[in-house]
């Protein structure tokens, strides 16, 4: 796979879910542009098309809202898994290493984000989730991913268990924790043991979201500008996103370190 093809397919996912996530906002306006290209990409923006003019033909009343909400939710969602199914039958058509772990990047991406959708159309409120259930539910799924599973990494959580948070503040939150526990993956620990600690906890007026691992660490001659392979432009891009203040960790392993207003 040349670097083209690879630029392509990150550009078309990407701008594929920043309309899903415009209707998980019940934005509507938002579409998917469709190339001459006609491949899978173009059928599965056209589709999404489709779904945000149902959505937004829908009549909305208040007491249409709830019924809405929960429509939305498992329409994103059942979207997001095709698309990650189609991403897994293109998979099982290559050998190429680096074309499958572009996949892999993409597809755990989705899966980040239809776990928001799945949690908030099975709660009450249609709303907020709890933090807690989604990040192990993440991480295990990340897990998962890399070779089947990798008994000899092991998961530390220190997680409120009493915060609850909104779609649009989690998705941001879930594709953070999705870069940097893949990037602990791929680098922190080659043929070794490790540990991928993960901290959510209240501290004043702010959220802090610590994720760090005790793996090789990045030499210091690196700077961090060096690093969109590892996914630290677009965890910079989701900082910004919440308002962020983002501190990057080079202290027995890498960490990140992100704190934001819980009243944003």
């Amino acid at each position: 796979m040349n670097p083209n093809e690879a630029k392509y397919i990150q550009e078309r996912t990407n701008a594929i879910l920043d309309v899903i996530m415009a209707y998980a906002r019940l934005d509507f306006t938002q579409k998917t542009e469709i190339t001459d290209q006609e491949d899978v990409f173009d059928a599965i923006a056209s589709g999404v098309n489709m779904l945000g003019e149902e959505l937004e033909n829908s009549v909305i009343t208040l007491q249409e809202r709830e019924a809405l909400l929960q429509e939305v939710h498992h329409r994103v969602k059942n979207n997001l898994q095709i698309i990650s199914s189609l991403m897994n039958l293109q998979a099982s058509y290559t050998k190429d290493e680096k074309f499958l772990a572009l996949i892999r990047e993409c597809r755990n991406r989705i899966i980040s984000m239809s776990m928001i959708h799945e949690m908030l159309y099975r709660t009450k409120d249609l709303s907020r989730i709890q933090v807690a259930d989604y990040i192990k539910t993440l991480t295990l799924s990340i897990n998962s991913s890399f070779s089947g599973s990798r008994s000899d990494v092991v998961f530390d959580y220190d997680i409120d268990a009493q915060i609850y948070l909104e779609a649009e503040r989690m998705i941001p939150i879930g594709l953070i924790i999705n870069e940097a526990v893949s990037n602990s993956f791929k680098y922190a620990f080659p043929d070794r043991k490790g540990m991928i600690r993960i901290s959510f906890i209240e501290s004043g007026e702010h959220f802090c979201l610590k994720i760090s691992d005790n793996g090789i660490g990045l030499p210091e001659t690196i700077q961090t500008e060096e690093f969109e392979s590892l996914g630290i432009q677009l965890i910079n891009t989701l900082s910004d996103q919440l308002d962020a203040e983002l501190k990057i960790v080079r202290d027995n392993g890498l960490g990140y370190e992100l704190l934001f207003r819980i009243d944003n």
